[in-house]
């Protein structure tokens, strides 16, 4: 019993850490990314040419 449970906190750790970062990233994605509208795609157009 006393091995299992440093196995356990190391466990918990881990995990609340990998949420972390997860949330983290996510969180950094959302931040960098400019806000789409809801009609909107992920793909970038190429500007319009001039007009002849």
């Amino acid at each position: 019993m006393a091995r299992l449970i440093p196995l356990v906190l190391i466990a918990l750790a881990l995990w609340f850490w990998l949420r972390a970062r997860k949330k983290t990233a996510a969180y950094m994605d959302s931040y960098e990314s400019p806000p789409r509208g809801a009609g909107e795609r992920d793909e970038r157009r190429d500007p319009p040419g001039p007009a002849a």
